[in-house]
């Protein structure tokens, strides 16, 4: 692999979610003021990041397979550090936690076996889906507790407990969905 394709604006980009994610985990767990709106910042900015990085990527023609494998690794990552402070924190369940966490480690391993079969399982819009659905569930959970500290979920509960479901449920319809689709490429009858 050439050099140019590691050190490339988008792979910075999509890097950036692989620093942010610990981070924000220790900002979050601290609980001062000050820190929940610095992690706000970082989850936005992160968020931001997921959205751009595949778009720079293809518009400055430097789509790499470093950057194809980066990019699921920093999600992964990522949203994983944050869900695991907000476990921490008692803001999220820890089974919603494990079928996040499940989803990506089954993907990741899918992934492999569909190439040990020579065939390519590449994104699937489900996986746009659990995206944002997490991010979405991510970025309002911790700009609530940024507004109004840990009272916030409290006060906002139906509402935090309602968008933990909705990332779950689509983070297991990803999960399903990727899986039906490596059975159905992987295992045809030829």
């Amino acid at each position: 692999m050439q050099q140019r394709q590691f050190f490339t604006l988008p792979n910075a980009i999509t890097a950036y979610r692989i620093v942010a994610g610990p981070f924000c985990m220790w900002l979050l767990t601290l609980q001062s003021p000050l820190w929940l709106w610095i992690a706000f910042g970082l989850v936005v900015s992160a968020e931001i990041s997921d959205l751009i990085d595949g778009y720079v990527a293809r518009s400055q023609a430097q789509v790499s397979n470093f950057g194809k494998i980066l990019d699921p690794m920093a999600d992964c990552l990522y949203r994983g550090a944050v869900f695991i402070a907000f476990v921490i924190n008692g803001w999220m369940p820890v089974w919603m936690l494990s079928i996040i966490v499940w989803r990506d480690l089954a993907v990741s391993y899918l992934r492999e076996i569909a190439q040990l079969k020579s065939e390519t399982l590449g994104a699937r819009a489900s996986g746009k889906w659990k995206a944002v659905a997490q991010g979405v569930a991510q970025v309002s959970i911790v700009g609530l507790v940024a507004l109004f500290g840990k009272d916030g979920i409290a006060l906002y509960r139906p509402a935090v407990e309602a968008l933990l479901i909705l990332a779950t449920v689509v983070t297991a319809y990803s999960l399903f969905d990727y899986a039906s689709g490596v059975m159905q490429r992987t295992w045809r009858v030829r």
